[in-house]
């Protein structure tokens, strides 16, 4: 009862605040540029939707994922740190979700996932965020539950820019700058950022810390260390030699130190990214192309995780660290083309992925295990086209597309030597869509489709080679193929919106974790069958001019049809369970805020036998607001968790590869009240 009437008066304060501030007579009206979150689900195109008006910048921190999280019910977070944080779609999350930036494959170098693809892309190069959910995108490799692709910011005529100082709690800390300019020929584009924080506490006064497995709590020194530490700079040159051409270079350099891994027994020393593109893109070439596109980029991670803020509990008796580098190099070619008959994209992408690492003592630099990650080349080669057409309250879509997947490594496996000889592997991968869209009125419309889509191994599933001569990689893994279905609704009103969708996804060979560490049971990664289903809705009110009510829910349920050795549980890990969001949303021309009220329902439909844990439910009210005054200089402030509530959003059963550990994985517990503000100065 306590919590509704502390919801009650807030609620009450805010709208007095807004109303108060609606009636006043303003000297100037600007307009607010927004960051924009696209979601698309079939067909594609058709279904772009914007999720609230909300920059990016009105956020608490640097971590995408949370933003994610924050604007999607559809959306659960992976707590892993201050920093680095992962994001499950629908129940896809990790390497069964892509993640790409401007098109490109991004992929971490952490074999246990402490750098998720998000982590390196700094907040203030974005433009907008792409979701796609399902296997409806055959422009994009191995996106098995969908994808997300984050559009940065591009070069701009005459001279343009932004500066951003951020501040909040636990000594949180940002600033950066961004200055664009040029003339019609040509444009640049340079900006840095630096970000820092100590470690934050819990609703019950926890520090960060706190939560490291019990196999590797920190040491005095580790207590006391910052959670993350980073700096970002990036520049690009747009060259547009003629009305119809433009030629884009681009390349941002991260750096980031002491990272805080508490969930598991590593943290970062160190991590250094490279993001490297060339874009060519021709337009109006006649009846041959409306847009021809040729692109390459190069996305290189320096991944160096140690374990010197730990204390050495069991063996062995030293501390450890690793030297990760994670290349991928890859390109494409994509024409679109209108017929009279439909209107065509097609192209041919292809990456190589180059993925090693090594483990090294700490007190002699000697090296402990030269064959983490065996020198593990990937070459994908890809083929797609797909056709739109719309005709009276229709409207269709098609996609196919082929893959040729190779993946070997080029150092002796010694670990899965002893089970198996295989090593080299080639797939052949054929997958696309049908989606239909039938308008039933001109604001209202039903949309369906069936797809198909793969997920193939990571080096790590089959390539690991653990300190332990039981815990290990399996060459032997077939790939994921995901046959899914997806149905929904949707409407749009005068002064309402309302969307509802549900999906039914077919997993044949679902990669998985498996075992336990003994000389009779090797732990390592196997395939299963399972499915996968949900559905999620969402609607929106227009109350009065510029206040409206947001109502959003999603669940999701995954259950195996067959099991890994020694796993009983039907259940089947990292699903979240039901998620709902009821938010009140002022936007004028000047000021806008957010009050939000997120609940979860507790993790009972949960995998014991894989180690997950029991979570309990959670109610947390947040507040977003912020001024812009005569469109140059906007102030953000906020509070996450108002009412200081301890808890935890998501499990994960993903093991720690690095560690060689077998033991459950720790559970990050969330940050307490949280303050924030932030000042930008446009130009």
């Amino acid at each position: 009862m306590k919590f509704y009437c502390k919801i009650g008066m807030l609620s009450f304060l805010l709208f007095s605040m807004l109303i108060m501030r609606a009636r006043e007579n303003l000297l100037y009206a600007g307009t607010i540029t927004l960051d924009t979150i696209v979601v698309t689900a079939p067909k594609e195109e058709d279904a772009e939707k914007k999720i609230e008006s909300m920059t990016l910048k009105t956020h608490k921190i640097v971590d995408l994922a949370e933003i994610l999280s924050d604007e999607m019910v559809e959306a659960t977070m992976i707590r892993k740190g201050a920093y680095g944080n992962e994001v499950a779609i629908r129940g896809f999350g990790q390497s069964n979700l892509k993640v790409l930036l401007d098109d490109g494959l991004l992929e971490g170098a952490c074999g246990s996932r402490k750098d998720p693809s998000l982590s390196h892309i700094n907040m203030l190069t974005v433009d907008k965020i792409e979701v796609r959910q399902g296997p409806f995108d055959v422009t994009k490799a191995g996106a098995l539950g969908g994808s997300i692709n984050v559009v940065s910011k591009k070069p701009q005529k005459g001279f343009h820019g932004e500066i951003l100082g951020k501040g909040g709690s636990y000594n949180f800390l940002s600033g950066g700058f961004y200055v664009t300019g040029g003339n019609n020929k040509v444009q640049g584009l340079i900006g840095y950022n630096y970000s820092e924080s100590d470690q934050y506490e819990d609703g019950e006064g926890n520090k960060l810390y706190s939560f490291a497995p019990g196999g590797r709590p920190y040491n005095a020194e580790g207590k006391d260390m910052k959670a993350f530490e980073k700096q970002d700079v990036w520049g690009k040159l747009q060259l547009t030699p003629t009305k119809n051409q433009t030629i884009l270079l681009s390349h941002t350099y991260g750096n980031a130190e002491d990272i805080m891994a508490p969930r598991v027994a590593w943290d970062m020393e160190s991590e250094k990214t490279n993001l490297t593109s060339a874009e060519y893109l021709i337009t109006e070439l006649g009846n041959f192309s409306d847009r021809l596109t040729l692109s390459i980029y190069r996305n290189k991670i320096e991944h160096n995780p140690y374990d010197k803020y730990r204390e050495l509990i069991g063996g062995p008796p030293f501390h450890r660290y690793n030297d990760v580098e994670s290349t991928i190099t890859g390109g494409k070619i994509e024409n679109e083309q209108p017929t009279n008959f439909a209107a065509f994209t097609y192209g041919i992408d292809m990456y190589k992925r180059n993925w090693k690492g090594d483990m090294y003592r700490d007190d002699t630099g000697a090296i402990f295990n030269d064959e983490l990650i065996p020198d593990v080349d990937t070459y994908d080669y890809g083929v797609y086209v797909k056709a739109d057409k719309d005709f009276d309250k229709w409207s269709l879509g098609a996609g196919l597309r082929y893959d040729r997947f190779e993946t070997e490594a080029n150092e002796t496996l010694k670990q899965t030597s002893a089970v198996t000889s295989a090593n080299k592997n080639t797939n052949d991968l054929p997958s696309g869509y049908l989606s239909a869209r039938y308008y039933v009125t001109d604001n209202s419309h039903i949309f369906g489709g069936i797809g198909r889509s793969i997920r193939t191994p990571t080096s790590v599933e089959r390539y690991l080679q653990s300190p332990s001569p039981f815990f290990h990689g399996n060459p032997d893994l077939d790939t994921t193929k995901n046959t899914e279905f997806d149905i929904g609704f949707e409407m749009t009103g005068e002064r309402y919106s309302l969307r509802v969708k549900g999906f039914y996804s077919n997993l044949n060979d679902y990669i998985y974790q498996q075992g336990k560490m003994t000389e009779a049971s090797h732990q390592t990664w196997t395939n299963i069958d399972a499915h996968l289903y949900g559905a999620d809705v969402k609607a929106i009110i227009d109350i009065v001019s510029d206040l409206s009510l947001e109502a959003a829910a999603s669940y999701q349920r995954g259950r195996k049809d067959s099991q890994p050795d020694e796993n009983n549980d039907k259940d089947l890990a990292q699903i979240p369970p039901l998620k709902t969001r009821l938010a009140v949303h002022y936007d004028h021309s000047d000021f806008f805020g957010t009050l939000e009220w997120i609940h979860s329902e507790k993790a009972d439909d949960i995998d014991i036998d894989a180690g997950e844990t029991r979570l309990s439910g959670w109610n947390v009210v947040n507040l977003r607001a912020g001024y812009q005054y005569k469109q140059h200089l906007t102030l953000n402030v906020g509070i996450e968790n108002i009412f200081d509530e301890h808890y935890a959003v998501a499990n994960s059963y993903e093991w720690d590869v690095v560690a060689g550990t077998e033991a459950t994985p720790a559970i990050v517990y969330e940050p307490g009240r949280y303050f924030y503000a932030s000042v930008s100065y446009m130009f």
